[in-house]
């Protein structure tokens, strides 16, 4: 089978549309980058934790609390080495770092665009680079953004292996993959998706000095992540506080939230062009003739294989770890298929009056998203830097703060620097990383509210205020806690969302039955606050010795 021809005038035309507007996505894309960077404000609890672990005193001690970080060394280190640079003491000094990285996204798309179809890219640009997902939580200070930066180098590395050969891209392709699986540990998947579909490239070919080369290339990444073996074997001992039922349903009401992030007709259009890029992959598998090294049919069963064994593994990887999954845990996927996307159509259509489509259906979709995704990047990450300021301005010395959950506390410790006591529900001895050991102790504990109770009580009886800060369930009339047993002893397992949910009434129910006034605290934001941590504040003062509600 071969595609239609078209004139060398028509090719050239259509060669400098696809360039123009490639450019006008990408400049789109660096311009909503530029306003996430700006508005974007504090850093949010995750963030916070992130920087705290790399800013630790020594490397001995970020080894040694590793366990509480979702990610392996490598944006650890980037963040060290650009504080060490005097860069990482201010909120908007290491938003600039976040910048770079989701530029870096970018420029990935590029170069693996130019390495697998000799062209721009296009509806990966409008997929990835303008997909509100990618501009708020790649160019966060987590490591999605450089997993999906160093996985698209990836790919683009391995098919230039493929094609050309060569020892430099041989070694490009190994430190590629190298970097990319201690970026993420989700990475490893596609790293070992790259390497499956590359040996099998390779085998196709009867090429077997090149399928050991393939194999070499991943096998020595992988045994890099021997030494982080212990460190989620000591994390797996108290992440089952988070676990929860993952299945097909779960993962894909998710997944269509962060597809619809760009409107809610997106999910659609990624339907269309996964079903369209399929056929038009196995279009390329129909074609027989070589193309300088790099046969259409080839490229299409290389990147059909990643996209088939990545969406695979990853499956099997959130439904094995039992994480409660957000949209950002979808932002590698999202981009292993709009680089497939985006090649095998581009393959396809090279020869044909059909290549037009690619383009004009990129701008027309970018034309619709740019305006939502500028109304999201619009938005503050947090407003716990804000409650801060406040915090620090009328907390006076035996006032009591308190924050519900327990892991915004990291933030708020980041920015709080009153007289006050801060305290979480139930109190824990750390408020630098994400704790989870030390939740899982107190749940084990019957008395764990007791300590916080006495405080809080004592705060009223000496005539201090209680600086409410979170979610705190209040009820009218008020409700007693449900009485837990000991986590891991009853009908809940090791859950740990019953128990806090059991912390907050307990601590509302005290609050409504002895305290006498209540008043809220508004917390003026410069712009809207991202609902994944927007806190509210409330004052409680006065005490009443008998059990009278509000």
């Amino acid at each position: 089978m071969t595609l239609p021809n078209v004139s060398e005038s028509f090719r050239a035309w259509a060669t400098r549309l696809d360039w123009c507007i490639a450019f006008g996505l990408t400049l789109g894309a660096i311009v909503l980058q530029v306003v996430n960077m700006l508005h974007a404000g504090g850093l949010w609890r995750d963030e916070a934790a992130a920087v705290n672990l790399a800013q630790s005193s020594s490397w001995a001690v970020i080894a040694a609390n590793l366990e509480h970080e979702s990610f392996p060394l490598l944006l650890t280190a980037i963040i060290r080495t650009w504080s060490a640079l005097g860069l990482g003491g201010a909120d908007n000094e290491l938003r600039i770092l976040g910048l770079l990285i989701s530029l870096g996204i970018l420029a990935s798309l590029w170069w693996n665009s130019r390495c697998l179809t000799a062209g721009p890219p296009l509806l990966s640009l409008l997929l990835v680079g303008l997909s509100p997902v990618c501009l708020r939580w790649g160019g966060s200070l987590r490591a999605y953004g450089l997993g999906v930066l160093l996985i698209v180098l990836a790919i683009a590395a391995m098919w230039q292996l493929l094609a050309l050969g060569s020892r430099r891209r041989w070694l490009t392709a190994a430190v590629l993959n190298l970097l990319a699986v201690h970026a993420l540990y989700q990475d490893a998947i596609v790293v070992a998706a790259i390497c499956l579909a590359g040996i099998s490239v390779a085998a196709a070919r009867r090429n077997w000095h090149l399928a050991i080369a393939v194999f070499l290339a991943g096998a020595i990444p992988a045994l890099s992540l021997l030494p982080y073996v212990g460190v989620i074997r000591r994390a797996s001992a108290w992440n089952v506080t988070t676990h929860v039922a993952i299945d097909f349903d779960r993962i894909w009401t998710v997944l269509n939230r962060a597809l619809a992030a760009a409107g809610a007709w997106m999910p659609w259009l990624w339907a269309a062009l996964l079903v369209s890029a399929g056929l038009a992959g196995l279009m390329c598998l129909m074609i027989r003739r070589a193309d300088k090294g790099r046969a259409p049919a080839e490229l299409a069963g290389f990147l059909l294989g990643i996209a088939a064994a990545t969406t695979l593994g990853y499956y099997l990887f959130l439904t094995t770890t039992k994480f409660p999954t957000e949209e950002w845990y979808y932002l590698l996927w999202m981009a292993v298929a709009a680089v497939a996307i985006d090649a095998l159509i581009a393959r396809a259509t090279k020869n044909s009056p059909a290549r037009l489509l690619r383009p004009l259906a990129a701008l027309v979709a970018a034309v619709c998203v740019f305006p939502v995704a500028l109304r999201s990047v619009q938005t503050r990450a947090t407003n716990v830097d804000l409650i801060a300021q406040r915090l620090n301005q009328s907390v006076t010395a035996g006032d009591l703060v308190v924050i519900h959950p327990w892991f915004c506390a990291v933030s708020l410790a980041r920015y709080y620097t009153g007289p006050g006591e801060l305290m979480t529900l139930p109190p824990l001895d750390d408020y630098k990383l994400q704790r989870l050991d030390l939740l899982k102790e107190q749940m084990m504990n019957e008395a764990a509210m007791q300590p916080a109770v006495a405080r809080m009580e004592n705060t009223l009886r000496s005539g201090g205020t209680i600086w409410l800060v979170g979610h705190f369930p209040f009820a009218n009339p008020p409700q007693p806690a449900p009485r837990l047993p000991r986590a891991g002893d009853g009908p809940e397992g090791w859950r740990a969302a019953p128990y806090l949910q059991a912390y907050g009434m307990e601590t509302a129910y005290f609050l409504q039955t002895r305290a006498l006034k209540s008043e809220r605290v508004e917390i003026a934001a410069d712009h809207p606050v991202h609902p994944f941590e927007d806190l509210a504040v409330r004052t409680i003062s006065g005490w009443r010795s008998g059990r009278a509600p509000w």
